[in-house]
Order: C-alpha cells, then sequence, then structure tokens
C-alpha cells in the first residue's frame, strides 16, 4: 500500500472504542445526533425495557476517506488538478531525466557487438562509473546497517532510570522491527543505496500497512516520485506526487479494505513508463508483458487544499492533505487529512526521506553520472581505442595484387600455419603489401591511467592510503592522510546518517499512532514488550553509525593509534584491556568475551593463592588487614628463586606479582601512617594543636611520614626488629615527645607567674604613693601590702597546681612529684597555713 492509512481501521474490538450500556426502549423511538468535526454519536432512547449495546468510534471520523462528502463537481476539478500539476512537474524535469538515459549506457550492464567503425571492433565499458557505485553501497551499508541493528536509542533531558528503560525499549523494538519485522527493509535500503551515488537523489517511504499489521518500507525509484519546480526540499514543497503501479487484484482489495472509495473505473492497461524506466529496461533487457500484465497507475499526491466542505479544515486557507487519483481516468480515490489530529497549527505529516548523494542547486543531489559521466566516457574511448590497435597489431590487414589467389578462404592464418597462393611468376613480397599498424601507443596508455585515476581520487581514494599505509611512517601521519583521503566520503557518510535519523522518527511517529497500549514480542532466547507510550518523544531515536568515522578502516587506524601511544606511555595510564578489547570488536572478531573474559573482582587470598591466580590470569590485589610482609616476602622470594629464572612463565606472570608487591607495601606504608595518626588524633592536646594548624591532615601525615622514616633508619642501623619491637619504640618516642611538651608548658606557666609577680609590685607601689598623697598611716600601708602579697602567693599556687593535675593527666607520675615538691616548698617558703 502507498498511502497515508487510517491507523484505526480494522483493529481489534475494544481499542479507541466506547461502549455503553443502555436500555431498550419499550417503543422504537430513538434520536441520534452526530457531531461533524469530532465524529460523536449522542442516542436518546427512552422508555427502557433491556439493555442494548452501543459502539462508538471516537477517532475513526478524523482519518475518514473525504471523498464521500464531497460533491462529483468538486472530485472532478481536484481530480484535474492534481493531473495537470503532475504533468507540470513531470515537463520541468524532462532533460534532466534524458542526462541519466544517456549516463545509464556508461554502467556497461549490457554486453552487445558493433559494426561501427568496424566489424568485432570493442565494446568494452571502462568501470570506473559501475564500481565507484557499488564500493559506496558496500562501504554505506556496511556503515548504516550493522548486524545488530541500525537504531540506537538516546533520552532527551534528566537521564532519569523511568527513561533509560524506556530508551532500552525503544532501541530493542526498533531494531526487531527493522531487523525482522520488517524483512524488506534491508532489501529496500540496499536498493536505494545503489541508486543513490548514480542519480544524487533517493526516496524512502515509510507507512502503515493495516492488511499486514505492521509499518512497511518502501524504496521509490526517482523516476516515479515528482516534486515541484521551486521545491527545496520535501517539509516547504507545494506538493510531490508518488507514481503507483497496482494491479486490477491488489486495487480491488485496497477498495474493499477501505482503502480507496469504490468508483468506476476503466480496465487496467499497459502504463506508459518514464524515459529512465525505459532506458533501464533496455540496458537490462527487460520488457513490458503487454496484455498478460495490466497496471492501474496511481497519483499520490501530497498537496494542500481549500476544502470549505472538511469540517476540520476550520476556515484555513489551505491545509495539507494526501489525494490518490487513477490516472486513466482522472477518478479521485481517496483524500485525507495529512495533520496530526488535534494540531491547531496543521503543520504536514512526513511519510518520505529524502537521501541526497551531494546537495545540488535544487530539490535533486548530484551523483556519479554527474561528477564522473564525462570521465567514463573518455576513459571508455581511450581503452576501446588501445584494445583495437592492439588487436589490428596482432592482426594487420592490408593491400593484395589483383592476380594473387589464397587457396581456400581468407581466413586468418594460425599459428605455425602456411597457406599456398597462385601467384605464377609473381614476386609475392610486392604483390601483398600489410598497412602500417602500430602498436598501442603508451601515451594513450598513461592518459587512460590518468583519467581512471582521477576518477577514483574523486570517488574514494581510501583503499589507496591504507594498502600504502606501510610506507607513511607513523600512525599520526597515516590518520592525516586518510583523513584527507576520506573527506568527500565523510561528507556524504553524515548525510546519509541525517536522512536515516529522519526516517526513523516517520517510523517511531508510526508505531506511536499504530500500536496498542502494550505490544509483546519475542527475541532469541528473551520476551519483551514495548509500550504505545514509549514513543511519546522523550526518546531521540538515531542511527547507531558514527557521522565522524565513515568506515571501518579508519575506525581500526583511530584505535592502533591509541595503542601506539599507549605502548608508549607510563604504565598504568591506558587500559591495555580495554583498547585490544575495542581492536578487536572493530575487527569483527566473533566471540570477543570467549576471547578476552571480562575480569572478576579480585579477592584477599594467601600468596601462594595470588601466584596461582596470576598463573591462571586472574586478577589479584593487596587488601586492608593482610599481612603485607608475609606477602612481599614470599613473592619476593618466589621471583628470586634461581629455579624460576629459566622458566618462560615467568615473563608473563612476573610483571603482576611486582606491580602486587608494590601495592602490599604502599598499603602497609599507608596502614602505618594512619595508625599513626589515628593516635595522635586521640590525643586531645594534640588535636587541639593540629586544629590550629592551615592542613591539619597534611601535617599529621607528614608527621607520622618522618617517624616511620627514623624507626626504618633506626632499624637498618641497629637490625631487625620485630613489628612487636617497632611499636614499642614508637610509643617510647611518643612518650618522650609528650613530656617534652609538659616542661615546655611548666617553663610557659612560671614565666606567666613571673609577669603577673611583676604586675603586683607595681602595683603595690602605685598604692603606696597614693597611700602617701592621702595621708594614710604607716600600719594601713603594712596591712594592704601583707594582704596584696597574700594574694600573690595564693595565685602562684594554683598555677602550680594546675601544672601538677596537668602532669598527673599526661601519666607523667616523676612530674606529678616534681610538682608537689615545688608546691611543698612554696608554701613552707611564704608561710601559708
Amino acid at each position: 500500500m502507498a498511502t497515508e492509512r487510517n491507523p484505526y481501521e480494522q483493529r481489534p474490538e475494544g481499542e479507541n472504542v466506547i461502549r455503553m450500556e443502555m436500555q431498550q426502549p419499550s417503543e422504537a423511538e430513538a434520536t441520534f445526533e452526530v457531531d461533524p468535526e469530532t465524529g460523536e454519536i449522542t442516542v436518546d432512547l427512552e422508555g427502557s425495557a433491556e439493555s442494548i449495546e452501543v459502539e462508538v468510534n471516537m477517532n475513526a471520523g478524523f482519518y475518514e476517506n473525504l471523498v464521500e462528502i464531497l460533491d462529483d463537481d468538486m472530485l472532478e476539478e481536484i481530480g484535474n488538478t492534481v493531473l495537470d500539476k503532475f504533468e507540470a512537474d513531470k515537463d520541468s524535469r524532462s532533460e534532466w531525466e534524458s542526462m541519466f538515459e544517456r549516463g545509464f549506457d556508461l554502467l556497461g550492464l549490457k554486453l552487445e557487438d558493433t559494426s561501427e567503425p568496424f566489424e568485432g571492433a570493442a565494446t568494452a565499458v571502462h568501470p570506473l562509473l559501475i564500481e565507484s557505485a557499488v564500493k559506496f553501497q558496500s562501504k554505506a551499508s556496511q556503515e548504516l546497517f550493522p548486524a545488530k541493528g541500525p537504531v540506537k536509542a538516546q533520552v532527551l533531558g534528566e537521564a532519569t532510570l523511568e527513561r533509560q528503560q524506556q530508551a532500552n525499549r525503544v532501541q530493542n523494538f526498533m531494531n526487531y522491527q527493522v531487523t525482522t519485522q520488517m524483512p524488506e527493509y534491508f532489501d529496500e535500503f540496499e536498493r536505494m543505496l545503489f541508486h543513490l551515488p548514480l542519480i544524487g537523489s533517493a526516496v524512502k517511504k515509510i507507512y502503515y500497512d493495516s492488511s499486514l499489521d505492521r509499518p512497511v518500507s518502501e524504496f521509490v525509484p526517482i523516476d516515479q516520485f515528482y516534486v515541484s519546480y521551486y521545491a527545496t526540499d520535501l517539509r516547504r514543497a507545494d506538493r510531490y506526487t508518488h507514481v503507483i503501479y497496482r494491479s486490477p487484484v491488489d486495487l480491488s482489495r485496497q477498495i474493499e479494505a477501505g482503502m480507496y472509495a469504490d468508483m468506476e473505473l476503466p480496465d487496467a492497461g499497459v502504463p506508459s513508463l518514464s524515459g529512465m524506466a525505459e532506458k533501464m529496461d533496455t540496458v537490462l533487457g527487460l520488457s513490458p508483458a503487454g496484455d498478460n500484465d495490466p497496471q492501474y497507475v496511481l497519483l499520490e499526491q501530497h498537496c494542500y487544499l481549500e476544502l470549505e466542505e472538511d469540517k476540520m479544515h476550520k476556515g484555513k486557507t489551505a491545509c495539507p492533505y494526501i489525494v490518490t487519483v487513477e490516472q486513466q481516468s482522472g477518478q479521485v480515490l481517496s483524500i485525507r487529512r495529512n495533520w496530526a489530529e488535534g494540531d491547531d497549527k496543521y503543520v504536514k505529516k512526513m511519510h518520505f526521506t529524502h537521501y541526497r548523494y551531494v546537495p545540488g542547486f535544487g530539490f535533486y543531489g548530484l551523483g556519479l553520472i554527474h561528477f564522473l559521466g564525462n570521465l567514463t566516457m573518455s576513459a571508455t574511448a581511450a581503452m576501446r581505442s588501445l584494445l583495437d590497435a592492439g588487436q589490428f597489431a596482432n592482426l594487420p590487414g592490408g593491400f593484395k595484387a589483383k592476380g594473387v589467389r589464397m587457396v581456400g578462404d581468407n581466413d586468418p592464418i594460425a599459428p605455425g600455419e602456411f597457406k599456398e597462393v597462385e601467384a605464377t611468376g609473381m614476386d609475392l613480397s610486392k604483390s601483398i603489401i600489410p598497412l602500417p599498424f602500430k602498436e598501442p601507443s603508451q601515451t594513450l596508455f598513461n592518459m587512460l591511467n590518468f583519467v581512471t585515476a582521477s576518477g577514483q581520487k574523486f570517488a574514494d581514494s581510501t583503499e589507496q592510503v591504507i594498502s600504502d599505509s606501510g610506507g607513511y611512517g607513523p600512525v599520526g601521519t597515516t590518520m592525516a592522510l586518510l583523513e584527507a583521503s576520506s573527506k568527500f566520503f565523510t561528507a556524504i557518510h553524515k548525510r546519509l546518517h541525517k536522512a536515516q535519523g529522519d526516517e526513523f522518527k516517520v517510523l517511531a511517529r508510526v508505531n506511536h499512532e499504530s500500536l496498542p497500549g502494550e505490544y509483546p514480542y519475542d527475541l532469541p532466547g528473551i520476551s519483551e514488550k514495548v509500550f504505545k507510550l514509549d514513543f511519546d518523544g522523550r526518546v531521540d531515536i538515531i542511527p547507531v553509525s558514527d557521522p565522524n568515522i565513515p568506515s571501518n578502516a579508519q575506525r581500526m587506524m583511530l584505535i592502533q593509534m591509541v595503542q601506539q601511544i599507549a605502548q608508549q606511555s607510563d604504565p598504568g595510564m591506558f587500559d591495555m584491556e580495554a583498547i585490544n578489547r575495542m581492536l578487536l570488536t572493530t575487527a569483527n572478531v566473533p566471540d570477543v568475551d570467549k576471547l578476552m573474559p571480562l575480569k572478576k573482582d579480585a579477592v584477599p587470598l594467601d600468596p601462594m593463592s595470588d601466584i596461582m591466580q596470576v598463573m591462571e590470569n586472574k586478577p589479584i590485589k593487596a587488601f586492608p588487614g593482610q599481612n603485607h610482609d608475609a606477602h612481599v616476602q614470599f613473592k619476593m622470594s618466589f621471583l628470586q628463586d634461581p629455579g624460576n629464572q629459566g622458566n618462560p612463565f615467568m615473563a608473563q606472570i612476573g610483571a603482576a606479582l611486582q606491580a602486587n608487591i608494590s601495592e602490599h607495601m604502599l598499603m602497609k606504608y599507608q596502614e602505618q601512617v594512619e595508625g599513626l595518626m589515628d593516635k595522635a588524633i586521640e590525643n586531645p592536646q594534640a588535636a587541639a594543636q593540629l586544629a590550629e594548624m592551615a592542613d591539619p591532615e597534611a601535617f599529621a601525615q607528614a608527621i607520622a611520614a618522618q617517624q616511620i622514616a627514623e624507626t626504618n633508619q633506626m632499624m637498618a642501623q641497629g637490625g631487625p626488629q620485630t613489628p612487636e619491637q617497632q611499636m614499642v619504640q614508637l610509643e617510647a618516642q611518643k612518650l618522650q615527645v609528650e613530656q617534652n611538651k609538659t616542661a615546655a608548658q611548666i617553663a610557659k606557666s612560671q614565666a606567666d607567674s613571673a609577669l603577673k609577680q611583676r604586675d603586683l609590685d607595681l602595683k603595690e607601689q602605685k598604692i603606696v604613693l597614693d597611700a602617701q598623697g592621702q595621708g594614710m598611716s604607716e600600719q594601713m600601708k603594712a596591712y594592704q601590702k601583707e594582704e596584696d602579697r597574700n594574694s600573690k602567693r595564693v595565685l602562684k599556687a594554683m598555677d602550680v597546681l594546675a601544672d601538677l593535675l596537668k602532669a598527673q593527666e599526661n601519666n607523667d607520675l616523676e612530674e606529678a612529684k616534681l610538682s608537689a615538691k615545688l608546691l611543698q616548698d612554696v608554701i613552707k617558703e611564704q608561710g601559708i597555713k
């Protein structure tokens, strides 16, 4: 089927249908009201007796065939308009089509003999044009239609889990559609890829076929698709026409299905083909079957009409419609609205996708016949001249005297054969004079090579660059040459990528219009399902191909460049396993997961088990809490064992074991630093000092690293120590540091007391002077002085007592005794009771 069909026709019962239970009236009286805009039917029944069921389809009215509501005069006017515009569009490109008629002769698809300029002259056609087209088809098919499917879905907006699952369902279902549910898609796609490079334009159509209950993909040859002269693209075109050939049987079935209106049509006949179609049939040796295969020619025109009779038109000047007309009789078979229901902007729905090889000066693209047509004719002429020259040089002709007669016929002389000649009394060398035919011209041969190389370079010179890549030096140089040589095809590949994305969006819209609420389907080994709401526009459907990398060869060169850089970089900077996996995948190596199984997460093991894991190419790792010294000592001994030095497997596992040893040593050092830092933080005084630092964590790590370095130095000087000895030594050093801190704090307290004492003396002198000035008595002065001194002694005693408490908190008994003795001396000296 070739028109946009009503997605609500022939649908299972219960979809888009409202069921209403009503009481049957006792009398056969009912009132019906039909809304002409929405198609709603209101039924008013009076007097109930029994229940009856009424089905009202709420959506079929919008997609109905409008031929039923238009009068004959209007239909005749529309039919004539469609025919006139079709003929005008056909005439506007007649010369454009004639160019392709001449270009098809350059494909060399027909075997023929000729008697011009002489019998047996060469008729070979240079394969420059057809070779370029076939290579393009092969490369584009591989890139645009991979084995796993060409569709990729990505989330628009925030990538929530729900939207990601929706994108996965859309991607899986559409790949299932184009690879399994729509078996014609790949064949039609490859037909399009063969026509595209030759002509420059190709058209694909996606529509829903209710008889198959699924979408259908169809390639529309350019000689069956006509666009208005001023159109530059399909979206802005005023009209475009699809020429459809239908047998009487197929047309009758479509009329019965409600696709077309049942009109009185003339008998089908042999349609008149376009010039391009006739030329292609001549080249391929095909011809119509005459009266044995009659066909109807339908013109499906997507255009704008002003239909006042259409209630959905709502006074708009012109709205998009799809009109189908039988060409011979001019009868209008269908008129359907071509905008989405509820769209108040009346935007035209797209059913066709235009692929262009190279954008031209108008709607139609430019192809290889435009670019290489003249070069192919020149190469063909040069090749035929060389062949004919070689033939004349091998079997030369000439003149012979009238009296010379050959016995037998004039067949060419076979190798080693001598023929009798009747030439009595005549000099045979003077009686037979061969013409001076030359060998094939070397200059002409060089010219042929130049023309061929120029054409191939224009079409695609990537293969030549790759074949000579061994002589270009570094991968970067080869990449630069490869990019420069493939710019032409890269631009074409981007246009194909964009057009294929547009085609997939049309298919997604058809799915949204035709799928039920939930659609289950089966894949190999699993059952899946997709929902109608999955195609709500929140997921963007794009081709899986990369628009920036047009060929697998270029992709291989990129990965090889990354591999070369990784091999020259420091170990650990690149993931070599990921690079090798990508390289194998790009090379289309089957079962990559079997060749390079994904590594499982490492688990804590003993040293011997670690070595066994490495032997089996399994990962190993150092874990916190392990005996790192034991792992390092065991594995170092294994590597240094003279009995293992000659084994070839040591070269394979040595690097992994060395890396694991380094990991254990680093983790041991990390645990020592963290242990010392934890003990420092547990000390409130040390924690308070660290809090005052700008970067306390870095300072604590530096102190811990210094302590570890001093301990290791002492071990190197005094011999090896056990871990317990190391911890005792570290604790002793820590105690010494705390003692030094306590002594410093006591000295600071004494200095503060001395300063306070000096301040009290100054105050005392001031009081004395003030007392003298006021005439105070000597007794009063002595009493005030004694009180101040007692207060001073009490403050000093309290400071010393505070130092004692601090010393006791730090478990420094010696300092506590010293402070207590100092307190007793102070009390005894001052006489405080």
